[in-house]
């Protein structure tokens, strides 16, 4: 064990968690694909359809700006550079999130360290499992954006193969970086250092977002007198995404370089991808893992000593005086029971005690914050009802799809977070189907009240009437109803009673269908929705013979019958489901 060479004994362990994963994962795999063959159909077609789609809509878009006079060229190439810089971000945020579930808040971990396994075989295979969970979504997403960028630079057929290879490499940088950083912060940062990084932070995130919240004007963009000077000016919020020591710039030279004719120095930007990430992986084999159970016993105290200074002001204070002043007393005069309260609250504690998942919560809704302060710098005609309604309705579109996002990745999950613990849920005053209910009033309280503060700001940063805003925050009200019920009925529907990550649960079939038909409905919901737009504004044709009165009824009901539906069968379906003793069978 000393150095850092492996040992025999290590590498035997290592393989023996591989095996034993794979093995089980491929049991999983098999179990799905025989059992619910519909659902397994309903998937690869998505997917299929997704390369497809994807492709052609990122050639459409990729040729359009490659058209533009001037900045097309350059500003194709920044959007790459852009894209590449954003997943290496994604990854190391990715990769940190879900090791630290994996690591230091799993049962299995707990399991696994009281056995003959070794720290190293053990953060070994934690680290490679997590780099694979969370790095094959890239690999899918991206596929037909490089099939499209090569399309349109008629690059050579091997450019798609070492694209593939140059790819695998890459994944492993942000989260050997993402591994490192998890380990010194649960190893060595106490509140102390907590706050004073959080304070750094702080005046970094406020920095950054003064620099983005700033539009360019035109007279800075015009003070050059060459269209370089323009381009850079008005392109200066991403010099960040092409600095030389950024990863992500060099795998974004060594594909441009592949895909012109000639290769340039595309083949030393690759291999040096391949020295950083191998060099990565040494000193996560070599040294990281030292501080991986140092660090684990470090965070299993503060867990103890948070749970007894609770359990001290507990008894301090009293039960009544305790429970009366840290339950939600909103709740209590809206008629709510007290049962239905209490659940209330422990899944709001259960959700705040684990920062993996408060975390990425917040993340995704400053993310969305972010975006919507930064509609004050889009350029349109407001006068304009064409431009009016399509960005309107396009705002509308981005904020259910980040509502769909938050659904999935937290409601979904609820009801399998339950474990072992259901048998207790069955036995208390409420039933399994009033939980089912309560999981969802408490998924749509809380999405739903943030996205509509969020659309009403969007709103006002459009210079949208009142009656608008008032419009779309009640659509946006109405959608978060349905996505909700489709999370929690097909979480429930699907559940994974034996683990304990979130990020797991949700990458199953189950969260993947719901994901799926979370992008149907918000499709179906906008399209329906902008055919009153299209009735008023359309001049020729079918659609400028109809009255925009009688559209605007028809969409409207038809939106609201078809949220009712989908609101109606998953939460039917789901409640029926756990009336079933063979629900228990999964513990």
């Amino acid at each position: 064990m000393n150095g850092s060479a492996i040992s025999r004994g290590d590498l035997r362990q290592f393989w023996t968690l591989a095996r034993a994963n794979v093995r089980v994962l491929r049991a999983r795999l098999r179990e799905s694909l025989t059992s619910s063959k519909l659902m397994s159909a309903t998937i690869g077609s998505f997917l299929a359809g997704y390369m497809v789609v994807g492709y052609f809509l990122f050639s459409y878009g990729l040729v359009y700006i490659t058209k533009l006079p001037g900045l097309g060229n350059v500003l194709s190439e920044r959007i790459f550079y852009l894209l590449f810089f954003f997943f290496f971000l994604m990854l190391a945020f990715s990769n940190a999130m879900i090791s630290y579930t994996a690591l230091y808040r799993s049962r299995e971990t707990t399991w696994l360290l009281s056995l003959p396994v070794g720290f190293r075989a053990l953060y070994g295979w934690r680290f490679v499992e997590t780099l694979v969970f969370s790095s094959w979504g890239l690999i899918v997403i991206s596929a037909p954006l490089l099939a499209a960028y090569g399309g349109i630079r008629s690059a050579p057929p091997d450019f798609y193969v070492k694209a593939l290879l140059v790819a695998v490499p890459f994944v492993a940088i942000p989260a050997a970086v993402a591994g490192w950083a998890l380990l010194l912060a649960v190893r060595y940062v106490n509140r102390w250092v907590l706050g004073a990084l959080g304070a750094i932070g702080l005046y970094f995130v406020i920095q950054i977002a003064i620099t983005f919240l700033s539009p360019a004007s035109e007279e800075a963009a015009g003070t050059g007198t060459s269209i370089v000077a323009t381009v850079n000016q008005v392109l200066r919020h991403t010099e960040l995404s092409v600095h030389p020591l950024m990863p992500s710039t060099w795998i974004s030279n060594a594909l441009a370089g592949w895909s012109r004719p000639f290769e340039s120095r595309a083949t030393f930007y690759a291999l040096l991808v391949l020295a950083y990430s191998l060099f990565g992986l040494w000193t996560i084999s070599g040294f990281a893992w030292r501080l991986f159970y140092p660090g684990y016993n470090s965070s299993m105290g503060r867990r103890a000593r948070a749970s007894w200074r609770r359990k001290i002001r507990r008894s301090a204070n009293g039960a009544t005086r305790f429970e009366a002043r840290s339950t939600l007393p909103l709740l209590g005069r809206l008629g709510m029971r007290r049962a239905t309260r209490a659940l209330i609250r422990k899944d709001f504690i259960t959700f705040w005690r684990d920062p993996a998942q408060w975390v990425q919560f917040v993340i995704v809704f400053g993310l969305l914050l972010l975006y919507v302060l930064n509609l004050r710098n889009m350029g349109y005609d407001y006068e304009s009802p064409f431009w009016s309604a399509v960005i309107s309705h396009l705002n509308l579109g981005v904020c259910a799809l980040s509502l769909s996002t938050l659904t999935t990745r937290f409601v979904f999950p609820q009801f399998s977070l339950e474990g072992r613990r259901l048998w207790i849920l069955s036995m208390s005053p409420l039933n399994l189907g009033r939980i089912i209910l309560q999981k969802f009033l408490t998924g749509w309280l809380a999405t739903g009240t943030l996205t509509v503060v969020l659309i009403a700001i969007s709103g006002l940063m459009l210079k949208l009437p009142p009656l608008s805003i008032a419009f779309y925050a009640a659509m946006i009200a109405l959608m978060s109803i349905a996505l909700n019920a489709l999370a929690i009925g097909i979480g429930t529907l699907f559940p994974n009673l034996r683990e304990s990550n979130p990020a797991k649960i949700v990458s199953g079939f189950g969260g993947t269908l719901c994901l799926i038909l979370s992008f149907l409905y918000i499709t179906i919901f906008i399209l329906t929705l902008a055919y009153p737009a299209a009735v008023k504004l359309a001049k020729t044709g079918p659609l400028s013979q109809q009255n925009p009165g009688t559209a605007s009824v028809i969409a409207l009901t038809a939106v609201v019958l078809f949220t009712a539906i989908t609101t109606f069968l998953p939460l039917f379906f789901a409640v029926q489901r756990v009336k079933k003793v063979e629900i228990f069978g999964k513990l």
